[in-house]
């Protein structure tokens, strides 16, 4: 199963600050829904990766982070682009991969 990588509100902050694509992964140990997609976010991390770089955030570790992009509910797949919050998927509701990965397509156009 997927294992999310720990980071300080100071790293997602200038990893979202870099020029670029960048999506982060927030989601929590003691999510149900979290657990629930967690089989498939690699799936999901190698497509995204083709296009964009790639970070994880532990909601409650970055909830001052989480919160100044309005991020409450959890699983959530947030894309940044320049620094700017584009779009988002995942509002606390059970996500399968194929919405994750039509959502991230749909960006692209």
């Amino acid at each position: 199963m997927y294992q999310s990588t720990a980071h300080s509100n100071d790293e997602l902050t200038a990893f979202i600050n870099q020029p670029g694509r960048h999506l982060v992964f927030l989601s929590a140990d003691w999510c149900g829904d979290c657990k629930a997609i967690k089989p498939f976010v690699q799936g999901i991390r190698d497509q995204v990766e083709k296009t964009a770089d790639w970070m994880d955030a532990d909601r409650d570790d970055n909830l001052d982070w989480a919160s100044q992009f309005g991020l409450k509910g959890i699983p959530a797949f947030v894309l940044f682009e320049n620094g700017k919050k584009v779009d988002q998927i995942g509002h606390g509701e059970r996500l399968n991969p194929k919405q994750v990965q039509d959502w991230y397509q749909a960006t692209l156009g």
